[in-house]
């Protein structure tokens, strides 16, 4: 593809990009990206534009409590995170660790901005997954029942009539168990 097809590619989902999502701003701090209410919490060297937020916004970022944009090389890029008192959720993604991503991952004193999400929509459960797998377990899987018999055998040394044996290949080693022989089968 030479530049130009790539360009015009760019530009066609621009405009239908354009159509998707409108921001409707309703003072200072509070505005509306189509119906859903945001709250502008910080916005460093005006960095935050309402139309660019529309036009770069997916609503994979509607699951989280805060997006921050940051702008480099005339590019806004978006990210989101949770709230800090969420506790399903590893330390890197909360809000309160803002600064070390601005630090890491920003170019040195970028604009930016901070906006709360006023009305999380939480990805839905895929109930099918969870159906298909309860009557996975209805029906009993053999690798996993082995594996469970395994874990609740008492431990090797309190095993009497099992013998380990170390057999050797090469550099690599492995460990075989197996039943002792009763004294009257040996003779």
């Amino acid at each position: 593809m030479n530049r130009s097809k790539i360009q015009e590619y760019i530009d066609k989902r621009e405009a239908q990009r354009e159509s998707i999502y409108h921001a409707v701003v309703q003072d200072q701090t509070h505005f509306t990206l189509n119906g859903h209410r945001y709250e502008l919490v910080a916005n460093y060297r005006d960095g935050f534009d309402a139309d660019a937020f529309a036009d770069r916004f997916s609503m994979v970022l509607a699951k989280y409590d805060y997006i921050v944009g940051d702008w480099g090389y005339n590019q806004l890029r978006l990210r989101g995170f949770y709230a800090a008192q969420r506790s399903h959720v590893n330390g890197e993604r909360k809000i309160n660790n803002l600064e070390d991503y601005l630090f890491e991952a920003c170019n040195f004193g970028c604009p930016y901005f901070v906006v709360h999400n006023l009305a999380v929509k939480e990805p839905r459960q895929h109930h099918h997954h969870h159906s298909r797998r309860r009557n996975k377990r209805k029906r009993g899987n053999a690798a996993i029942k082995t594996r469970v018999d395994k874990l609740t055998q008492p431990p090797v040394a309190q095993r009497h009539h099992q013998e380990v044996k170390t057999v050797r290949h090469g550099r690599h080693r492995r460990f075989l168990m197996r039943q002792r022989q009763s004294k009257g089968a040996e003779k």
